[in-house]
């Protein structure tokens, strides 16, 4: 599926068995909760994790609550790997349904607070800021 972000740039999203092809590059899929795939919005963090900590967030994401699956709009969550890079990518059915996730009480309490700790105090389990982009899906 090709992603169009807001400024305008392009790349594709190519979802395999057990891996995808994700700006130039192959990830091993880790998690793969709904349908990513037939989502119209796709939002992602990517970050680098420290050495050696891999496995922990891997877990962390794994025992994850599950707010967001429960909100309207939401067709998919996946966690992709390689070697030390992770993205999260969560796929919503449009825009607007995201924008209401990100505006809501419960990303607010399970995304920003921890944002801050980061910024603030740096984290055990991540080289530096995670970097979010969201895309628009064309098919």
């Amino acid at each position: 599926m090709k992603l169009v972000s807001l400024n305008g740039d392009n790349t594709e999203l190519i979802i395999n068995d057990s891996t995808v092809e994700y700006r130039g590059e192959v990830y091993d899929i880790v998690i793969h909760d709904g349908d990513v795939g037939q989502a119209g919005h796709i939002s992602t963090n990517n970050f680098v994790v420290k050495h050696g900590q891999d496995e922990t967030l891997v877990e962390r994401f794994s025992n994850r609550k599950g707010n967001v699956d429960k909100y309207d709009g939401f067709r998919g969550f996946m966690l992709i790997r390689a070697d030390q890079k992770m993205s999260v990518l969560t796929g919503w059915e449009s825009s607007e349904d995201f924008e209401a996730w990100v505006n809501s009480e419960a990303f607010q309490n399970s995304h920003v607070k921890k944002e801050e700790r980061v910024k603030n105090q740096g984290s055990d389990h991540l080289e530096s800021m995670p970097t979010r982009e969201n895309y628009k899906v064309e098919r």
